[in-house]
């Protein structure tokens, strides 16, 4: 049974979990190396949580300062706190993405707005999926497989939540 204020929660929970999912894949394999250097995962961070990512990006230094706020004596050594908080500074814009976009999904009144960001970042997930998987360099092709899963099933649960969405004038086509 559905309101008719909002789509059945199943399917927006199924996308957003997968692009959630995704940006903590991604995040993970940056951060453990197996994307070869941070560079490349910076980038697809950049392009999977476009325009949240270019905040995180620009507030890292910021973010990381206030977070940390220390580094040791010995300038070689660097900073001087628990690396773990790289994955949060890395995956927080996208953790942000996806619950803007099961707002947007959840609520009438933008659920068209929700489906537009929600297809942009199904294409986003599903072309970094391939271009991992078809890479040049053959140890990071393994880890583009995810990717792929992650896009095919958010596009199964935009479809769903399509198609569950009550039957209103905007919606009939």
């Amino acid at each position: 049974m559905t309101d008719s204020k909002s789509v059945s929660g199943l399917p927006v929970a199924l996308t957003v979990c997968a692009y959630a999912a995704a940006v903590l894949t991604l995040t993970w394999m940056t951060e453990e190396g197996y994307l070869g250097d941070a560079m490349y995962g910076v980038l697809t961070m950049v392009l999977m949580a476009f325009p949240l990512s270019l905040v995180g990006t620009s507030l890292y230094g910021t973010l990381k300062d206030a977070i940390v706020g220390q580094r040791h004596d010995d300038p070689t050594y660097g900073w001087n706190y628990n690396y773990a908080w790289d994955y949060v500074l890395m995956a927080w814009p996208g953790i942000v993405m996806a619950i803007a976009l099961m707002l947007l999904l959840r609520r009438r009144r933008t659920r068209s707005a929700g489906q537009v960001v929600g297809w942009a970042l199904t294409v986003v997930v599903t072309l970094t999926g391939v271009l991992i998987t078809f890479d040049g360099w053959a140890p990071r092709r393994p880890y583009g497989w995810p990717f792929l899963v992650y896009g095919l099933v958010m596009v199964i649960g935009l479809i769903a939540a399509h198609r569950s969405a009550p039957n209103t004038a905007t919606n009939r086509a």
